[in-house]
């Protein structure tokens, strides 16, 4: 019989009586033994009911010769010889109609990595047996891993049918995530919507089905049909938690996504979820007063998620905050460690008085979440001491976070401290003396240390280090590109552009390398059909990016389209009110002569950032004074 080429099932011994009881358990049609009634006895109590009458077993459709054709097929599966096994096993399922064999021989090509044989006996065993939901899911899956989108609407749209329909809602849910193992996901998105068009429309339309079409219109990046199908499940579904979600991830990216969140916001019976996914929009969109409102809300109503606590004190640091900061900190100590810490004297785990009672404390217990929690509150309130300006206080804080010395995070934060006390070389050193647990360790350093050394205005040097690192690693994308933007810095802009389309060669659907190279030739006035092209392109790799659409903004300006110019700086600056950004669309204004409104939006960007360079570039050159 024929096998499958260069593929073995692990072998195993089992005994005879094993073998026949594993063949027994995939006869479907196997009766159940019954035990006769026992017999009547003289002891009976007189007037007690009649025994049964003994039940005859049923005939089992196993008969002899299937009997030991499947021995002989378990036999050949354990014994290595997968190919001898799937075809004994798909024979009798073909003439058993049986769905038990089809899966069997399904499950042993799986086994032997033999992807279309396992899809050959699926298909057959969904032609055999249409009715069967296994048969359609096993087909399906099969499908995906295989990477056949061109097969798959059918199949799916068969798991669809035949799931009970309280179940269907959870099925179509699922379904992005299924096909987000295809590598195109804009022809996972047409599959999905193919499959699910009957629950897409009446009479059987499912809010749910559009939200899966928006989620996976959203994963392939086409943000029109994605807020269009949200906007549908929402319609149906107002209170539609998936649909929801899908629309705070699209604020600062479609017109109305925002509206619709906040409609559902406005209610009552808010789901918490939903408020922590918008507040973490507008943080990510730096709308820091409008995120810590919403997570005052949500603190009250989950107090004991410390995440929702660590999340509002970075926001409260970002808005220079320090005391509302340190409470939300202070919330988090409360709950992940038996006594408060203090830098000073850190907190030391409580006895265990009770060795039965694993579950006393977050300490005792070994909560990984909670560990990871008091970690992240520890780094936070070293970032509150250090603006506070106590940098030893900071220092013993990074302490407590790693007190072995070897988490990057935390140790890159310590050599800033270090280097802000005027100990460059220790920090430096502290820096490459960190464990390297792999490969890609080395160039995690070499970048803490490069942007240790840019915070602290020494480019060449930061150069220097990143230019060696790129060396021994030439096709990493990541450190050609650091290295590009540090030579714009330096303005190496001939070393820019090289090292720009080197990044554009080894990743060519890497936006930041097309948009970078576009905007620094719009920004030099050089080549600027090319820069247009290149934005445009940025803008296709990732669509209604804040900064691609300012860089669309600059270029037009550079060519002269101001009007072009303010509609798309203003909105880059509506969906990510950022300094430079603010900085570009005051400039265009300035230029069109909207001074007074040029001055607000400026006024405005200052706020957010005094010291950006390229704000204080712009107001210097224009001559205008805030």
């Amino acid at each position: 019989m024929p096998r499958f080429a260069a593929l073995n099932a692990p072998r195993a011994t089992l005994s005879a009586a094993a073998l026949a009881a594993m063949v027994m358990g995939h006869a479907a049609w196997a009766a159940p033994v019954v035990k006769p009634a026992a017999p009547a006895t003289a002891a009976s109590a007189p007037g007690a009911a009649a025994p049964e009458a003994p039940r005859v077993p049923e005939q089992s459709s196993l008969d002899g010769q299937l009997f030991y054709q499947l021995l002989i097929a378990e036999i050949q599966a354990n014994g290595g010889d997968a190919g001898s096994a799937y075809q004994l096993y798909l024979d009798a399922a073909r003439r058993h109609q049986s769905g038990q064999l089809y899966q069997r021989a399904v499950e042993i090509a799986l086994r032997a990595r033999a992807g279309e044989q396992a899809l050959s006996a699926a298909k057959a065993w969904r032609q055999a047996l249409p009715q069967s939901r296994d048969a359609a899911e096993f087909t399906s899956q099969i499908l995906i891993v295989l990477g056949r989108p061109g097969e798959l609407a059918a199949p799916l749209r068969a798991l669809i049918q035949l799931t009970p329909t309280p179940q269907q809602p959870q099925v179509l849910a699922n379904l992005p995530r299924s096909l987000a193992r295809l590598s195109d996901r804009q022809v996972a998105a047409q599959v999905l919507d193919e499959a699910t068009q009957p629950w897409r429309q009446p009479p059987l339309e499912m809010a749910e089905a559009w939200a899966a079409s928006g989620e996976a219109w959203l994963m392939a990046k086409q943000l029109p049909k994605a807020m269009a199908a949200t906007r549908k499940a929402l319609a149906l579904q107002p209170d539609l938690l998936t649909a929801n979600l899908l629309a705070a991830d699209m604020i600062g990216q479609q017109p109305d996504a925002e509206a619709l969140v906040k409609q559902r916001m406005s209610r009552a019976d808010a789901p918490p979820l939903l408020r922590l996914a918008y507040a973490r929009r507008l943080a990510s969109s730096q709308r820091y007063e409008e995120a810590a409102t919403q997570l005052d809300e949500l603190v009250k109503v989950q107090p004991e998620q410390t995440g929702h606590w660590i999340l509002l004190a970075a926001v409260r640091l970002e808005l220079r905050q320090t005391d509302a900061a340190e409470a939300a900190l202070k919330q988090v100590l409360a709950r992940t460690e038996p006594a408060a810490a203090t830098p000073a004297q850190p907190a030391q785990s409580a006895p265990n008085s009770n060795a039965g009672n694993t579950g006393s404390t977050a300490t005792v217990s070994g909560d990984l979440n909670l560990d990871k929690d008091r970690e992240q509150a520890y780094l936070l309130l070293a970032q509150l001491d250090d603006l506070r300006g106590k940098r030893a206080e900071a220092l013993r804080w990074l302490e407590l976070a790693d007190p072995r010395h070897e988490k990057m995070a935390v140790q890159s934060q310590r050599a800033r401290l270090l280097a802000q006390q005027g100990k460059v070389a220790d920090a430096r050193a502290l820096l490459r003396g960190l464990p390297e647990s792999e490969p890609r360790d080395a160039i995690t350093k070499a970048q803490a240390e490069v942007q240790l050394l840019r915070d602290l205005g020494q480019l060449p040097e930061a150069y220097k280090v990143l230019e060696q690192a790129s060396a021994r690693h030439p096709d990493d994308h990541e450190l050609q590109y650091d290295l590009a933007m540090l030579a714009e810095k330096l303005k190496r802009f001939q070393d820019m552009e090289r090292l720009l389309r080197r990044v554009i060669e080894l990743a060519p659907d890497n936006p930041n390398a097309y948009n970078a190279l576009g905007y620094s030739l719009a920004d030099r006035k050089v080549q600027l059909d090319e820069a247009r092209a290149l934005v445009e392109k940025a803008a296709a790799l990732k669509p209604a990016d804040p900064f691609i659409t300012d860089s669309l903004g600059w270029v037009a300006f550079r060519q002269g389209r101001l009007d072009d110019a303010v509609k798309l700086l203003r909105e880059a600056y509506t969906a990510r009110p950022d300094t430079e950004i603010g900085a570009h669309l005051g400039e265009v204004l300035w230029v069109q002569g909207r001074k007074d409104e040029a001055l607000r939006v400026w006024r405005e960007s200052q706020t957010r950032d005094r010291d950006n360079d390229t704000l204080k570039e712009t107001l210097q050159r224009l001559g205008a004074a805030l």
